[in-house]
């Protein structure tokens, strides 16, 4: 049972991703980005360079590329939605909670450099329902 809903999910991760399916993006200005407890400003953020990064996308599009290996935490809030919040250690980075029903995405565990290979969804781990994607792979 639980390998064929592994199954299922990395399906509609991909077709998430992709961009298949009927779900509607927020309007612009209607997610609220928080970084380590601060608003941030603007589409997207981006910071340092080099080495392994985390990419954290809403319906395909790029709200955050930071460096693998610094502590943050980002929220990610959607009005009417839900709200994520990503935390990033200087080892791992996990979806460390979400206010989605099943909490697939909290149960995805770390992405660290060693288990990167070896995780089913790689360095992906995705909220479905909020259609929230972290992904820690090489520029």
């Amino acid at each position: 049972m639980r390998g064929l809903r592994l199954l299922l999910l990395t399906l509609a991760m991909c077709l998430a991703l992709a961009g298949c399916g009927q779900v509607k993006a927020p309007e612009q200005g209607s997610v609220s980005l928080r970084l380590d407890g601060a608003a941030a400003e603007g589409g997207s953020i981006e910071l340092g360079k080099g080495g392994l990064r985390v990419y954290i996308t809403l319906n395909g599009a790029p709200l955050i590329d930071l460096p693998f290996g610094e502590a943050h935490t980002i929220t990610v809030s959607q009005p009417g939605i839900g709200e994520n919040t990503v935390a990033m250690t200087e080892e791992a980075v996990f979806m460390e909670s979400a206010d989605c029903d099943g909490q697939d995405c909290v149960q995805m565990g770390e992405v660290t450099a060693q288990n990167l290979e070896l995780r089913v969804l790689g360095g992906f781990i995705v909220c479905l329902p909020h259609r929230l994607s972290v992904e820690v792979r090489e520029p």
